[in-house]
């Protein structure tokens, strides 16, 4: 025997509800940005090395920071790649377990501005 579908009336929604959700502010997660603070220091050496006119020597260097991947070689540098992206893998770890025992959560109670660790 066939069952009979039942319309089901959806409730309108409560506009006092509606009204206390707030859209999330913009964010800088102190810990992944200070990670990128040795790549940007490897680059900004490239980059005063192409000011100074050696442009090849400029481009190699930032490959290698960049990369790992010596194009001269043709060899990966495993230590030079860590030494570029290990503080920002680092501070995405430092992110995920900050968020995971509320110090997020608690700056924002204290209403410290667009800053989570």
């Amino acid at each position: 025997m066939a069952t009979k579908a039942i319309a089901r009336r959806r409730r309108a929604s409560n506009p006092r509800r509606s009204r206390a959700r707030r859209r999330a502010g913009f964010t800088l997660p102190v810990a992944v940005v200070a990670g990128f603070a040795p790549l940007g220091f490897g680059l900004l050496s490239a980059a005063k090395r192409a000011l100074a006119g050696d442009t090849a020597g400029a481009a190699q260097e930032a490959t290698i920071r960049a990369t790992g991947y010596n194009t001269d070689t043709g060899m990966f540098h495993w230590p030079v790649f860590m030494q570029s992206y290990g503080p920002i893998l680092v501070g995405i770890i430092v992110h995920k377990l900050a968020g995971k025992f509320g110090v997020n959560r608690a700056l924002a109670a204290a209403n410290v501005p667009f800053l989570r660790i």
